[in-house]
């Protein structure tokens, strides 16, 4: 049966499994309700409506009693055929309940039905007739409309006890996520979907009094938060109680009249609110310290910038780029000559403090579109994406003649001799890995080396040639 369709039939209704939850759904009925089980139709749970009917206080004392304790033995036969084929019998029976020390007649209609569990459960409806006259028909006809409407919230709650259920697996529907936004994506999915059904769904960046729209379902992402109930605003807190994130949702009007009507469901689902900030809270978090992880894990933590591991990935990145936007791929590879010298004379602290400002003045020397690793020691690489090999060369020109005039450690590396830098530089061709490109141009730079130092050796697809 669809969830959004309305039953037609008494054996459609639908039942939760748990005895609290059917009494919730049970107290929603105006007429006394009863729902049974076995052939002796023991009590599994009734309405408030039955028990002032029979006059008893506690619903504990109805636990497993028989139906047919309250029914004249003069009509329990009829109680027990009614609906016995399996199916909703939609025409009553009259038969005389138990009031005290009095019987009074009354109007029942129902039969079996299955419980979610596929549990065979007895659902009985009860009309008291009245005496003025009125005709049955008339009652009945009377008695649809308002157990229609009853139904009718009956599915409603149905939907709300779905959302409960669901708040908290919001995690593991959130697993794989790759970066925030993703995560915005997939939570603002997941939040407008049939199973919460909540509208005009948005996440917000807070600064200070101002707020940037970081994902929205709508166009604006704007709700009115003066609307009254049906809007919230949710601050997604972490751990340290900093706020910086906020979820903005709407409630649907017809589950918000409901909340209205049973201020239990109101406080359930305020708390379901909660349960979904937090666990989403707690997922942003854990995806920016998984992102700082990895960061982290991918720079060198001397200097800073990126490592030998980034260096690997990105250049294979890069080359698959360049092939399928058609544009050029250079690689720099330098290294420092006279670094052990520094070492030596200085010690291994000022070696240290000499290679974090060599990579602050190769950092300064390159665009932010070129990717600067520390290869390991005292060897640099430079992606160069979109460069050409004239590009590259006048770049490693500029760099020489600009380290030759740089005083290093204000002035100390004299002590220990000249520093100088070492290049080789290359082009992506056809046909070549990531991985030949960088071998490519390890071997130019020791080419350079071999030759001299303080000079860069450019290969061309002819084969090396010598530069400045």
């Amino acid at each position: 049966m669809s969830r959004s369709a309305t039953p037609s039939r008494f054996s459609e209704w639908p039942l939760p499994p748990d005895p609290g939850e059917s009494r919730l759904l049970l107290d929603l009925f105006p007429d006394p309700l009863i729902v049974a089980r076995g052939p002796a139709r023991k009590l599994l749970s009734v309405n408030r409506a039955f028990m002032e009917l029979i006059g008893v206080d506690d619903h504990s004392e109805l636990r497993d009693v028989p139906l047919t304790h309250w029914i004249h033995e003069d009509d329990r036969h009829r109680l027990l055929s009614l609906g016995g084929d399996g199916e909703s019998d939609p025409v009553p029976i009259m038969v005389q309940l138990r009031d005290g020390d009095s019987w009074q007649s009354v109007a029942l209609m129902g039969g079996r039905r299955l419980s979610p569990r596929g549990e065979e459960r007895w659902v009985y409806r009860l009309k008291i007739l009245e005496e003025s006259g009125i005709g049955l028909e008339k009652q009945m006809r009377e008695q649809r409309k308002r157990a229609s409407e009853a139904v009718r919230t009956s599915l409603r709650i149905f939907h709300l006890t779905e959302k409960i259920r669901m708040a908290p697996r919001l995690s593991a529907m959130l697993i794989g996520v790759k970066d925030e936004a993703e995560f915005y994506e997939r939570a603002g999915r997941l939040l407008s979907s049939e199973g919460l059904g909540y509208r005009g769904v948005s996440f917000w960046q807070m600064t200070g009094d101002q707020k940037k729209l970081i994902w929205s379902e709508n166009e604006s992402g704007e709700i009115d938060l003066e609307a009254g109930e049906s809007s919230r605003s949710l601050p997604l807190v972490t751990g340290s109680g900093r706020v910086d994130r906020v979820l903005e949702l709407q409630i649907d009007s017809r589950e918000l009249q409901l909340l209205r009507e049973a201020p239990l469901l109101m406080e359930w689902h305020e708390e379901v609110l909660g349960t979904i900030a937090e666990v989403l809270a707690l997922t942003l978090e854990n995806l920016k310290l998984h992102a700082q992880l990895e960061a982290q894990a991918l720079l060198d933590p001397l200097t800073g910038v990126s490592n030998r591991l980034y260096l690997t990935g990105q250049l294979e990145k890069e080359v698959v780029r360049s092939r399928r936007d058609q544009q050029p791929l250079g690689l720099l590879f330098t290294d420092l000559d006279g670094f052990k010298q520094v070492n030596d004379v200085l010690g291994h602290m000022k070696g240290d403090d000499l290679l974090i400002e060599v990579s602050h003045f190769l950092q300064n020397h390159f665009r932010e579109s070129d990717h600067l690793c520390r290869y390991g020691g005292d060897e640099f690489v430079v992606i160069m994406p979109g460069s050409t090999l004239d590009d590259i060369r006048t770049k490693a020109e500029d760099l020489l003649a600009a380290f030759r005039t740089h005083s290093f450690l204000n002035g100390e590396t004299s002590q220990a001799g000249k520093l100088s830098l070492s290049l080789g530089i290359t082009q992506l061709r056809d046909g070549m890995s990531g991985a030949e490109l960088l071998d490519e141009a390890d071997k130019a730079l020791y080419e350079a080396k071999r030759n001299g130092k303080d000079q860069l050796v450019v290969v061309q697809p002819q084969g090396s040639t010598p530069g400045e």
